[in-house]
């Protein structure tokens, strides 16, 4: 462990639209130092915990510091599996309560202090070294970071016993003795190995484990579904060797970052069609959550290749974050256009640092088509968000630089042309999301609800109502789905016959949730029949929010462009009207009143 500058090399490096191979390497010589301080911060806390088995502690550490003398670069492979950096970060937190004992859902404190003898144990397997350990069992197994799972079955959270003799390593618990094969990967009885996704193109290969073994799930709500099959685990296999070529051809500075910083995958199924899930955790540098992709032969591996930046990048700032801190936290939330719900300002400058990366992927691959699109929409989501950071005082100074330099790699980008058909539905996917958003979670103060509905049961104009106090927010939980407009985007662009086939469906939401046929119209180009299709939505019982911001992108289109923007910039006073009076009130004469 060292000490770690943070040059203004590296730091303009990290503060770029795309991704550095020496800045990366440099964040992990510094996550590399943070999880040494993590396990000696977890040693000396459970010295201190008289709950826990203080000599097994001392017997592990001496075991875990023999293995680093006998391999170090071994030794530094084991420390950053992601596996280790959930396990020490989310152990710490443990030992850090009142009481670390276990509550419901938590394995013994034991068991989670002695990973640090599977962590010896990894590295001297690596070593091909002789040792002994004793380790504890996870429900009926035993996991070695990088290496994979024994089950030994017996007590769910007994004691096993590893040890490697002449090249030969077994692992036993009572009178279950599972030999690891000797090439690691390989399925033997009792043993799962960890299996690699490799790919090579024009001299360049990326190794990444698929993670569907460890126990720590880096992000508890997307937790893994468990062991792949052998076809699904080729699957993987074939999408990656696909995707690669992509990224070193088109993006050889990503790629070449992605070989030095990306250590796993963790798989999860397939979601709603062209809604993959992604995600990454600061406690997990260089592991990302990625959802099996839609299978569109066309845009396949551009598609995974951006989800391997985009989330890439998460990590990147997460590991900038560790060393300098680039905001202050607060309480104010804020809109994101990647999101359905309001954001916290970390969260916002994440967003604002990983779509930039995005944008720039998708402007290097054309400008029609779905790249076009994706350029266009994503452009736009940067240039609003890097407009609200701008002036934020929470931004430290490197945080406000990091936002310029940002703001002037992007600039230049609006004036550049994209199709027209691109760059419509860039335009109705951006004002809908927001307008969306806003109609979910900004609320009109009750008192100027009850004051426009009666102006307008009243028969006042519009504008005889003067007085628009700010709306409050309040994050409604049930907003969800808001990205329909760009889903509908992509599916017009990728699969024209699926999206014609659902236009012509009667219930589209049972093949696309969240679809109507108000929405397909509207991305159609046909606005006199969403108009029509929005407004009888409207007029009627439990209309969705998001239907206002429809009819006023459909109105826009047809010519009433004041009318249109009343309910793309406010749909949350229309909204307001419409609970405040006893009946829903004709929604296109109300979009009038309210542009008055």
């Amino acid at each position: 462990m060292r000490r770690h500058h943070l040059s203004e090399l590296v730091l303009d490096a990290l503060n770029s639209v795309t991704e550095d191979e020496e800045a990366v390497g440099f964040l992990l010589d510094a996550e590399s130092s943070r999880r040494l301080l993590l396990l000696r911060a977890i040693r000396d806390a459970a010295a201190d915990d008289t709950a826990a088995d203080a000599d097994d502690v001392r017997r592990a550490w001496q075991l875990l510091e023999a293995a680093e003398r006998a391999d170090p670069a071994g030794f530094r492979t084991v420390l950053l599996d992601p596996q280790v950096g959930v396990w020490s970060a989310s152990l710490l937190r443990r030992l850090s309560r009142p009481d670390p004992a276990a509550t419901a859902g938590e394995p013994p404190l034991r068991v989670e202090l002695g990973f640090l003898g599977q962590l010896a144990a990894a590295v001297f397997i690596g070593a091909g070294v002789d040792f002994r350990a004793r380790v504890p069992v996870r429900d009926g197994r035993v996991f070695l970071p990088g290496l994979g799972r024994a089950t030994v079955g017996g007590d769910p959270w007994g004691t096993a016993e590893v040890w490697g003799h002449d090249g030969a390593v077994r692992v036993a618990a009572g009178d279950v003795t599972v030999t690891l094969p000797d090439a690691g990967e390989n399925d033997v009885p009792g043993w799962e190995g960890q299996r690699r996704l490799r790919a090579e193109h024009a001299g360049m290969r990326l190794t990444v484990t698929l993670d569907d073994l460890g126990p720590y799930a880096p992000v508890p709500a997307l937790a893994a579904p468990g062991r792949l099959s052998s076809a699904q685990f080729a699957s993987w296999q074939h999408w990656f060797a696909r995707m690669w070529p992509v990224l070193v051809n088109d993006h050889v500075v990503s790629a070449r970052a992605l070989t030095t910083g990306l250590r796993s995958v963790v798989p999860l199924p397939r979601g709603e069609r062209l809604r993959a899930r992604a995600a990454s955790s600061s406690d997990a540098f260089g592991c990302l959550l990625l959802s099996e992709p839609d299978e569109d032969e066309d845009v396949l591996p551009a598609q995974l290749g951006v989800a391997l930046v985009h989330e890439f990048r998460h990590t990147l700032l997460n590991g900038l974050i560790f060393l300098t801190p680039l905001f202050e936290e607060c309480d104010e939330l804020f809109y994101a256009p990647w999101r359905d719900d309001p954001r916290p300002l970390g969260g916002l400058v994440h967003g604002a640092y990983a779509f930039s990366g995005v944008a720039h992927y998708w402007r290097t691959r054309g400008a029609e088509g779905l790249a076009g699109f994706e350029h266009a929409l994503w452009r736009s989501a940067v240039r609003g968000v890097l407009g609200t950071l701008r002036e934020d005082p929470a931004l430290t100074p490197l945080g406000h630089a990091l936002v310029d330099s940002l703001d002037e790699q992007t600039t230049g980008w609006h004036a550049e042309p994209v199709g027209v058909r691109e760059q419509r539905l860039a335009h109705l996917a951006t004002v809908h999301h927001r307008a969306t958003w806003r109609a979910h979670h900004l609320q009109v103060p009750a008192a100027h609800a009850k004051e426009l509905a009666e102006a307008w049961s009243a028969g006042r104009r519009g504008h005889a109502v003067t007085r628009h106090p700010e709306p409050a927010l309040r994050a409604d939980p049930g907003a969800c789905r808001l990205d329909t407009l760009a889903l509908l985007a992509r599916l017009s662009l990728v699969a024209p016959g699926e999206f014609d086939a659902l236009r012509a469906a009667e219930n589209p939401a049972r093949k696309v949730p969240g679809v109507v046929p108000a929405d397909l119209a509207l991305v159609e180009g046909d606005a006199t029949t969403a108009v029509k299709l929005y407004g009888e939505e409207l007029s009627g019982p439990g209309a969705r929010p998001a239907a206002w911001a429809g009819l006023g992108l459909a109105l826009a289109e047809c010519g009433e462009r004041p009318a249109g923007n009343a309910l793309t910039e406010h749909p949350e006073l229309a909204l307001a009207i419409g609970r405040a009076l006893p009946a829903p009130p004709d929604p296109v004469l109300l979009a009038h009143w309210l542009a008055e």
